[in-house]
């Protein structure tokens, strides 16, 4: 009799697996195939591409964009509500996630280019007051009589 329950057990367990595998097949099919389904993986890839050099449509502009795609594939829905639900808030999310990512790469991008045109006008400005081209040529000028040889400074060094 113990035979038999445990042989029974094990074709239960394996029928459940293979119900189980079944429903995720289907669910995967389903996915695929809803209308949102395209948006879904365009969204993720963009979220990859974060961090990448050129953004030519403006902020707002690129979300009215978004939106009116996403709009536009409202109108074909699967005729599942809850899996409508699904893709749309997933879509949105991955929408949100990225513009998240895109915030600190931004401000980066600001500081940077702050300080790149911050270089560029002191380099002018050297340039106007003739002052010496590098640091360096700085250090090998001779002291005119009167003028006082600079003091090297040399700073304690902090091991890390």
């Amino acid at each position: 009799m113990e035979a038999f329950m445990g042989s029974y057990k094990e074709k239960e367990e394996e029928r459940e697996e293979n119900q189980d595998d079944d429903h995720e097949e289907n669910l995967k099919t389903r996915i695929s195939s809803h209308p949102l389904y395209g948006l879904l993986v365009e969204t993720h890839l963009d979220c990859l591409k974060v961090g990448g050099i050129g953004d030519d449509l403006g902020e707002s502009d690129a979300l009215r964009d978004y939106m009116k795609q996403l709009d536009n594939h409202k109108s074909s829905t699967s005729g599942e509500p809850e899996l409508d639900h699904f893709m749309e808030a997933y879509c949105l999310a991955l929408r949100k996630l990225k513009e998240a990512m895109e915030e600190p790469h931004r401000k980066s991008m600001t500081f940077i280019t702050s300080m790149h045109h911050q270089l560029k006008e002191l380099t002018a400005t050297r340039s106007h007051l003739d002052l010496p081209e590098s640091p360096a040529s700085f250090h090998h000028r001779h002291p005119t009589s009167g003028e006082r040889k600079p003091e090297m400074i040399d700073f304690p060094r902090r091991s890390i």
